[in-house]
């Protein structure tokens, strides 16, 4: 990742920008802040942040006239907050909590005409830059208009603090000298830069135009600025702070020769990219103040209802991105310092793996920002340098080589035929879950298409998609695509959504079409009558989100069966991964875990599910939930409800594809099945509990049966003394297996097992 694209990524994010009221308020009071304070009972604390933002907070949280309030968010869902109100709450009921700061002093001659706020302001921010300036007020008092409210709102002894603290910074005040037009030509003459109040008496005689003023610099000529409201304007505290605040941010650029534009486009009200959603946000009523001012416990009721805006749009639907605690802004970083380490341990590596790669950030996101794109070109980066371990996903890529190798991968025309119009291509998911549906499947297939259904039993390959692998990602398609031409480019049909999407992104020249739509048009096979009369939760997976034909299609097949279907809260594009996608289930299985939970919890009901790994990933969370091919294609004993199957876990998969390629080479094509290898007839007895411990050590059978056949007939194994079990390692590739077990009847009791990757030395003895 280069810098700059570093820089874009960052920028899409939104998460950082201001809330809506921040950037609508003229002088961006930190409105969010405060309230959190407030509504916690911590009136310093909100007090700190009036100081840090209001020029004079004792006037202007006062006199705030909420220009901000139109934007509150909360306007759609009960009213805006009494912003104004709450800001007098906090200065009514606190002192001073920070100190305003002046910087050395610096060159420079500043005039400033005028008695008003604008003014004002001005002569403190230039203060605490360190440049020394002259209020000429005339024959009026400091304030303007601000000396014309009621003492209840105002007190006249909070002006005279305010000219006080501009005093003391070093602001001279002159009040003798009466500015006419004479007197603005000499101010002009003897200072290096010159402020004028619009409103200030007598400036129509100033031979200067105030209708060519800078919008963004408020640069009316040369030295000369503006600052404040014309007199046609309606008085605005808050406006005429920022105003004097722009003015100041003027001459001080003006007086280094810098650039008086540069970089202001946020000074002042503007348009905030924050987006927060108001969705599920309870309809709460303003609460006012009983009399003039806030009770303590009023206030607290009232800043309570800020929704403290951000955005968090990703965050809250994604249980990755909640599991490590961040948000896309950050997470970028975090990846472009971690393919920058050049020695040294890589901490975000495991972060990288981790994201399901399934697309609902950008869906959710309204700046379509993806994380599962940066996942995965850093996932590329990190193997095309060679930094990213072996172990990562190696189990999922071993797995994917088992499905392409000879045990499962078959490619065959219709029996008695030597062409094929299509080529049913089940996937390597649905053929390990449930072998006896594919079999079904094909032979309602052959029986209802004309031309020939050919069979090609394979992987898509997206595990190596997924793992970054694109060179192996590559060699995987071409080889496909090999095969498929060879079969004369047929209509390719798939069970499996992954290979659908799969299929569709990366042989556009091929017709796909998923078995949904197939189903939905030709029509279904009789089924007993008997269906399940009750109500599903739809489960669309995370590949089929941008296919909107298939879930209508799945919606269309489960309609004709009778089921009466509902939509969990996240739906069809903006669906939840089951913790499969992006080999999350290889990279963190505690993650892939709560994912699967998440998306089973958003439905009270049974799941009706149409991706294999959706189905048994649910099952395992606890999560009842049925295959919709399972009630097309019922078992015709009748032995389980498919609601009931278990997982059946990683090994049973390995093996039901096995017996799948076999039952269909020699039921239909008359073949020898394949000779299974020679640990295969090692008999394992493994209890539930250690089963589940395989599972998540992502140990399989055959590891197992590998293992205790070499050291059967090696002899080299450790035997404890203490009870009948053996101990015995065995390293047939990268990964040195670890296998406790006793001979029984026929067989093997395996009580433990683990791996690592360790080469045990050459002097090893029993």
């Amino acid at each position: 990742m280069e810098q700059s694209e570093l820089r874009e990524l960052e920028a899409t994010c939104i998460q950082e920008e201001r809330a809506q009221c921040i950037a609508a308020c003229p002088i961006h009071v930190d409105v969010k802040s405060m309230m959190a304070c407030i509504a916690k009972g911590d009136i310093k604390g909100a007090r700190k942040i009036l100081d840090r933002t209001m020029p004079f907070p004792e006037i202007l949280g006062r006199t705030c006239d909420q220009p901000c309030l139109e934007s509150c968010v909360r306007s759609n869902a009960g009213g805006s907050l009494c912003i104004g109100s709450i800001e007098r709450f906090c200065i009514e009921n606190s002192t001073e909590a920070i100190k305003p700061p002046k910087l050395p002093a610096k060159d420079g001659k500043i005039a400033i005409i005028g008695c008003g706020l604008s003014s004002m302001t001005a002569a403190l921010d230039l203060a605490r830059k360190g440049r020394n300036s002259t209020i000429f007020t005339g024959d009026s008092f400091p304030g303007g208009p601000l000396n014309n409210l009621p003492e209840s709102i105002l007190p006249a002894e909070t002006l005279t603090k305010a000219v006080g603290l501009l005093e003391s910074l070093g602001v001279v005040l002159d009040r003798d000298k009466n500015i006419d037009a004479n007197e603005f030509k000499s101010i002009v003459n003897d200072f290096d830069a010159v402020i004028i109040e619009l409103d200030f008496r007598g400036i129509e005689d100033f031979s200067i135009d105030i209708d060519k003023i800078d919008e963004v610099t408020l640069q009316i000529e040369d030295k000369i600025f503006a600052t404040g409201q014309k007199l046609s304007d309606r008085f605005s505290p808050m406006k005429q702070a920022a105003s004097g605040r722009r003015a100041c941010s003027s001459v001080d650029r003006f007086l280094q020769n810098a650039s008086l534009t540069s970089l202001r486009e946020k000074e002042g009200p503007y348009k905030t990219r924050l987006y927060t959603s108001t969705e599920g946000v309870e309809d709460i009523i303003p609460v006012l103040p009983s009399a003039s001012i806030y009770t303590e416990e009023e206030a607290k009721k009232e800043a309570s209802r800020c929704l403290l805006c951000e955005c968090m749009e990703c965050v809250k639907h994604c249980e990755f991105l909640q599991y490590y605690k961040e948000y896309p802004k950050r997470y970028v970083r975090k990846i472009y310092n971690n393919q920058a380490i050049v020695t040294g341990t890589r901490q975000s590596n495991k972060m990288i793996n981790s994201c399901s790669l399934c697309g609902q950030c950008e869906v959710v996101c309204p700046n379509d920002f993806s994380m599962a794109n940066v996942c995965l070109d850093a996932r590329r980066y990190m193997i095309g340098k060679g930094h990213m371990p072996p172990s990562a996903h190696e189990f999922a890529l071993l797995d994917m080589e088992f499905s392409r190798g000879e045990h499962f991968s078959m490619l065959k025309h219709e029996q008695g035929k030597d062409s094929s119009e299509y080529l049913f291509f089940p996937g390597c998911q649905l053929s390990g879950s449930d072998p006896a549906v594919v079999e079904k499947l094909y032979s309602h297939l052959c029986s209802t298409l004309s031309g020939g259904v050919g069979l090609m039993l394979d992987c898509c390959g997206i595990p190596a998609h997924w793992a970054g692998r694109q060179s192996d990602y590559d060699a995987i398609k071409a080889e496909l695509m090999e095969k498929i031409s060879g079969m004369g480019s047929p209509v390719i049909i798939t069970a499996c959504a992954t290979c659908y999407d799969s299929f569709s992104r990366e042989f556009p020249e091929l017709k796909t079409v998923s078995i949904w739509e197939i189903l939905d048009a030709e029509g279904l096979p009789e089924t007993k009558s008997d269906m399940p009369a009750q109500t599903f939760s739809i489960s669309d997976p995370c590949t089929a989100r941008h296919h909107r034909g298939v879930q209508d299609a799945v919606r269309n097949v489960a309609a004709k069966l009778g089921f009466k279907l509902e939509e969990p809260s996240n739906t069809r594009e903006m669906t939840d991964c089951c913790g499969f996608g992006g080999l999350m289930f290889n990279a963190n299985p505690d993650l892939a875990d709560k994912t699967a939970k998440r998306k089973a919890d958003r439905t009270e009901n049974d799941i009706l599910a149409y991706c294999a790994m959706c189905r048994d990933n649910l099952v395992a969370s606890g999560k009842k939930t049925a295959h919709l091919l399972e009630y097309i294609f019922p078992d015709e004993n009748q032995k389980i409800d498919p609601l009931e199957r278990p997982n059946p876990g990683f090994s049973m998969r390995q093996e039901n594809r096995s017996r799948l390629k076999n039952n269909l080479l020699e039921k239909i094509w008359k073949e020898e099945p394949i000779t299974m290898p020679e640990y295969s007839s090692v008999k394992l007895v493994i209890s539930d509990e250690v089963r589940d411990l395989l599972e998540k050590r992502r140990i399989l059978d055959q590891d197992i049966q590998k293992t205790i056949l070499a050291c059967e007939n090696s002899g080299r194994k450790l035997s404890n003394p203490n009870d009948e079990y053996f101990l015995a390692s065995h390293r047939p590739v990268r990964v040195t297996y670890w296998v406790e077990y006793k001979p029984v009847d026929g067989g093997y009791e395996i009580r433990n097992a683990y791996s690592h990757r360790m080469i045990l030395p050459e002097d090893y003895n029993d």
